[in-house]
């Protein structure tokens, strides 16, 4: 009986170790959306609306209230410009209003 649970505890321990791997590419954090305010190493975006194909200041998008987030990087940011279309990964994001989160890559979609 005893070696029962020892091979019982044994193939639970493996397969809570080898079951709880993360795939780093399918549990990417990302997201899209259209600059508003752009320094050496934070970029604020928010998410675009169809209704509205104005670009809109970091004012402007607080105020509306709308999808908005903060992203601060560990290097500097160049060739993104206000109002351009990114997409951001990144791996960390508070819940603050509006968020703020860690990039880790900016990528511009459309110019």
């Amino acid at each position: 009986m005893k070696r029962l649970y020892l091979f019982l505890l044994i193939v639970f321990g493996v397969v809570t170790i080898f079951g709880c791997e993360e795939d780093s590419k399918d549990n990417e954090l990302v997201m899209e959306g259209i600059v508003a305010k752009v320094d050496d190493r934070e970029v604020f975006i928010y998410e675009e609306l169809e209704e509205d194909a104005m670009i809109l200041s970091e004012e402007e998008v607080i105020s509306k209230s709308l999808q908005a987030s903060y992203f601060g990087f560990d290097t500097e940011i160049s060739g993104i410009e206000v109002g351009d279309k990114v997409k951001v990964w990144y791996d960390a994001m508070d819940a603050s209003l509006p968020r703020s989160g860690h990039g880790t890559k900016i990528e511009l979609i459309n110019k």
